[in-house]
């Protein structure tokens, strides 16, 4: 059985289409958190999942598969950087396809997986330094002492970012591609509010973001090593 774990419904049903057409059975859904009731339940062979979800990210449904014998092929946007690439694999998927996909390609690596036993794949948990607290990737998790909050999506995929490259300008393109999925084209406005966002977030778990996050202008984002005033 293949899981297909898609949003773009238009996307999902079309290749739903062609698995049928092959005599393979399919089982489709459009959220995280609908692949994490259905994975136990449906144990699948093969599981294709687009990065970016209506609810969260592919990461978070390669954790629900830790314990899955199953292949694992996640689609990415074209943009999607090496570091992103890279993590994918290290949380167990077997491959990663930069989009547009080219649907002989994708068939053919699901004909090849369908007949191959997945390997379980047990991850461990990755915690990184953000602005003097700690942040779990894999559960959106912002933690400082006893005191820990949970990110939105993106407001985590940004403090991500920036805890991978700490002192170095993470650019705007680079921000806006992995983030936001499209191309910067010069206005950082939806990347300020975002930026609001995690630091309002942050605080929760009483972590000062904005101290410790430096604006570099018309180039992006560069996390200190020290707050402002340290």
């Amino acid at each position: 059985m293949i899981l297909l774990v898609d949003s773009a419904e238009r996307e999902g049903s079309v290749l739903a289409e062609l698995c049928a057409g092959r005599g393979w059975v399919t089982e489709a859904c459009a959220t995280v958190a609908a692949a994490r009731r259905r994975i136990p339940r449906l144990r699948p062979r093969v599981a294709v999942v687009r990065r970016a979800l209506r609810d969260g990210l592919a990461e978070e449904v390669l954790e629900a598969l830790a314990d899955a014998r199953c292949r694992r092929l996640v689609l990415v946007p074209a943009g999607t950087s090496g570091t992103v690439e890279a993590r994918l694999v290290a949380l167990g998927a077997d491959c990663v396809l930069r989009e547009p996909v080219r649907i002989e390609v994708l068939l053919a690596y699901l004909e090849r997986f369908r007949g191959e036993p997945g390997p379980v794949s047990r991850p461990r948990p990755t915690r990184l330094a953000f602005a003097g607290g700690r942040l779990d990737p894999a559960d959106r998790t912002l933690r400082y002492g006893a005191r820990r909050t949970t990110l939105a999506p993106r407001e985590a995929q940004l403090a991500e970012q920036l805890a991978r490259s700490p002192a170095e300008v993470v650019a705007y393109e680079v921000l806006y591609a992995e983030i936001l999925g499209r191309p910067f084209r010069g206005d950082t406005g939806n990347l300020r509010v975002l930026l609001g966002k995690l630091c309002a977030a942050a605080a929760r778990a009483g972590v000062d973001a904005r101290a410790w996050i430096e604006v570099i202008p018309k180039s992006g984002y560069r996390l200190r090593l020290a707050p402002v005033g340290a």
